[in-house]
């Protein structure tokens, strides 16, 4: 808002909030008319979206970094020899990028005398625990040949198909490792930015269309992110973004005897449950919305955004963006940008099956389970840990340090920090389902991870009870 129409607005007896300023109103006139009719003078940005229906320059937007667009590929040897190919030759170039002396090929190892040093990148095929010595056995393999790599101790992060460093001594035709070293991300600084504060907040697993879903505290959520609500009613007006990742509906299908707890059973209708309360958010902020198992898409990953013939209500929202899984794009305030990396999260289970000390899918089993992607650059470095699409790229390479890597799809909240990425995990939107009592999952509901787009600190606001409330049992790191 420049300073004419601010003058212009107290003129005519309007005060006017800070979390305004930013806006640039096209039509002044008509958001004057709008205030004196009805009587209202003060204006914040809620106020503001909800009366005026003119064109805005928004300081805020979303510059897309890497999303899948839906092209496809048949399963073919060929087509998975060329995606691990991609895979690997991407991995090994940010190894490359910390360490490329004294590197060799598989090939170039066997030719070694014993005793020699080794250094090689490579992607390990197969890991074993010997069953006395406890030590962890690995194949690994290059576009050079194969060849067995041994820890003399238990790894359980040491896992199939990930791309790694290894360095030791070649003795009796194996490589005893000395370390291992992993792509890992950068660290990246926690400094704050020439903006004011402003907010990210993250939701998943909404499930519109389910008889569990908690509609009256997503209810709440809409009603406080309007203002209505006092409680961090500061933080609610300083809300840019919303990213809604993935499971946005209950689906069809999905689980044994899910129809029995249906309230709606098409899909169409669920979106447009859905769209009922979406619609009700300010238009100021953006909604950034991408899918997961529960919606209408394929299941093989990366998914695409949503398809317009099933969530085309959805698409009537003007302040949408619609994105795959995974995506990652600049959340862009002014000339300040926050990087996040979004997946619905799948395979997340895989590694809490897979590694026994995170079997329990607590808050910190599921940042130590970020944190393997994170290390491995990959969203689903086991093959097997979710269904893929063998494209020509592999789209669940993380190529870029985020600032914040979020999640969702285990029904778990987490905020926490790895290197200066902020960890997400969003909670649900629906109660205990069969499924879940069967195998004794215990949702966390309707709790709402916080990112402060300034400084990346963070927070997390619970809304099943009467009041909003500040949530803590996810909190780690901070």
């Amino acid at each position: 808002m420049d300073e004419n129409q601010l003058n212009t607005l107290f003129s005519n007896g309007i005060l006017v909030d800070s979390s305004i300023k930013d806006v640039n109103i096209l039509d002044i006139d008509e958001l004057l008319n709008s205030l004196k009719q009805n009587n209202i003078n003060f204006l914040d940005i809620n106020v503001f979206h909800k009366l005026y229906d003119g064109d805005v320059v928004d300081d805020s937007t979303v510059e897309i970094i890497k999303n899948y667009t839906g092209e496809i590929s048949e399963s073919k040897p060929i087509n998975w020899v060329n995606y691990f190919n991609d895979r690997f030759n991407r991995l090994k170039a940010l190894l490359l990028l910390k360490d490329r002396s004294g590197l060799m090929s598989v090939a170039n190892v066997k030719d070694l005398p014993q005793n020699s040093d080794v250094k090689i990148i490579a992607m390990v095929s197969e890991v074993s625990i010997s069953p006395i010595k406890k030590y962890t056995i690995l194949d690994v393999e290059d576009n050079t040949g194969s060849y067995k790599a041994i820890i003399t101790s238990a790894n359980q992060e040491i896992l199939e198909d990930q791309v790694i460093m290894i360095i030791g001594k070649k003795y009796n035709d194996a490589i005893f490792v000395k370390d291992i070293v992993f792509p890992d991300i950068q660290m990246k600084e926690r400094t704050k930015q020439e903006i004011d504060d402003s907010f990210v907040l993250f939701l998943s697993d909404i499930h519109a269309g389910s008889k569990l879903f908690a509609e009256e505290a997503f209810e709440r959520f809409i009603k406080w992110i309007n203002g209505e609500i006092e409680e961090y009613s500061s933080i609610a007006k300083l809300v840019k973004f919303i990213v809604f990742n993935g499971d946005l509906i209950d689906g069809i299908g999905v689980y044994p005897d899910q129809e029995k707890e249906l309230e709606i059973k098409d899909l169409k209708g669920q979106y447009e449950k859905l769209y009922t309360f979406l619609d009700r958010i300010p238009k100021g902020i953006k909604l950034l919305l991408s899918q997961g198992n529960h919606d209408a898409t394929h299941i093989a990953e990366p998914q695409p955004k949503l398809d317009e013939n099933f969530a085309g209500s959805l698409y009537k929202l003007k302040n949408a963006v619609f994105l795959s899984n995974p995506y990652q794009v600049n959340l862009v305030i002014n000339k300040s940008k926050l990087n996040l990396l979004a997946y619905h999260g799948f395979s997340i289970p895989y590694y809490a099956n897979k590694i026994s000390k995170y079997s329990k899918m607590d808050a910190e089993d599921i940042e130590n389970i970020m944190k393997i992607h994170l290390k491995s650059r990959h969203l689903a470095p086991s093959h097997g840990s979710t269904q893929l699409m063998p494209l020509p790229r592999d789209y669940l390479v993380i190529d870029e340090t985020p600032d914040v890597y979020a999640t969702g799809h285990i029904h778990k909240t987490l905020a926490s920090m790895y290197k200066g990425t902020v960890l997400i995990n969003s909670s649900c939107w629906q109660y205990q389902t069969s499924y879940q009592k069967k195998y004794g999952v215990v949702p966390d509901i309707a709790k709402v991870p916080i990112v402060n787009i300034r400084d990346k600190s963070f927070q997390i606001l619970d809304f099943l009870g009467d009041t909003v409330q500040t949530y803590t049992k996810g909190l780690r790191n901070n």
